[in-house]
Formats: C-alpha cells, structure tokens, sequence
C-alpha cells in the first residue's frame, strides 16, 4: 500500500458515535472550566438548557484539538518506548510514511 506524505487525509465521515461522545465531553469541559454560558436548544434534544456560548464552545473545541496533538504525540511515544515500535509502524498506524510520522510527533513530547 502507498503511504502518503504529511498528515493522515481527513476522515470522509465521522463516527456518529464518537461525534456525539466528543460533544458531550467538550460541553463537560466547558462547564468544568467555567465558559460562559446561555440558553440554548439542544440540537439532539430540541429542549432549550444552559450550557457554553457557541462561539467559546468552538474557540475551546479548537485548543483542546491542539491539546489532542500534544496527547496523541505523548501515546506515540509510550508506543515507541513501551512497546518498541518503529517509526514505519507508526506512520502505518496513521497511513503515512515513518518519515511524517517521525515529523509530527517526534517534535510534540
């Protein structure tokens, strides 16, 4: 199989599941950290509740990506270190080449 250079290519779709898993967790976050909130219908209830303005909701949904790196970056390195994985198995893991692989995460821990 042909690895392509650089990130892995964005999902085509995302796991239902794991969209509303995501939701749910980032709007706990949210209420964790304490973003200000308002009243707003719940788009897979249709109820109006409180919870995390949609713009500080979106800001914070794009930092805890960055976070998510940092993290993915750390478990490769556990990989590596733990389990005695190689670069090309991790960019296997990714479907791109140990090179990128090597590019992305190395520089993260």
């Amino acid at each position: 199989m042909a690895r392509s250079v650089g990130r892995p290519p964005r999902p085509q779709s995302i796991d239902p599941e794991l969209l509303d898993a995501t939701r749910r967790a980032l709007l706990q976050l949210g209420k964790d950290l304490g973003l200000p909130r308002g009243r707003y219908v719940d788009p897979s209830t249709g109820r109006s509740r409180s919870q995390p303005e949609p713009l500080a909701l979106a800001v914070l949904a794009l930092q805890a990506q960055e976070a998510l790196e940092v993290l993915a970056a750390r478990e490769v390195a556990l990989a590596r270190d733990q389990d005695e994985m190689t670069w090309e198995q991790v960019g296997d893991g990714f479907g791109i080449s140990a090179q990128s692989a090597h590019h992305r995460f190395a520089k993260k821990v």
